[in-house]
């Protein structure tokens, strides 16, 4: 993985990481500030939103990435088996 891909992953983690707890009201840590998630603009909280969307978007797609790697890694042994069947 290239260090710009883990510099964006490490900014993802650092924005997504909401602290929460039972008498305290959602917050948003960036880098070393953080916000009242009830106090940011609504157009800040439809962005986070939208981030999350993303996220778990790019989640899914590398799921099935996994899924067609594993069904074409599948498919080749079968098709060798068939050919090796061939040759006998």
């Amino acid at each position: 993985m290239s260090s710009h891909s883990s510099l964006k992953e490490s900014l993802v983690t650092k924005l997504t990481d909401k602290v929460v707890t039972e008498d305290a009201a959602p917050t948003l840590t960036v880098g070393d500030k953080t916000y009242v998630v009830a106090d940011l603009s609504n157009e800040v909280k439809e962005m986070l939103s939208l981030h999350e969307q993303a996220m778990q978007m790019a989640i899914g797609a590398k799921r099935q990435a996994v899924i067609h790697d594993l069904a074409v890694s599948n498919i080749a042994s079968l098709i060798e088996k068939k050919l090796a069947e061939t040759d006998e």
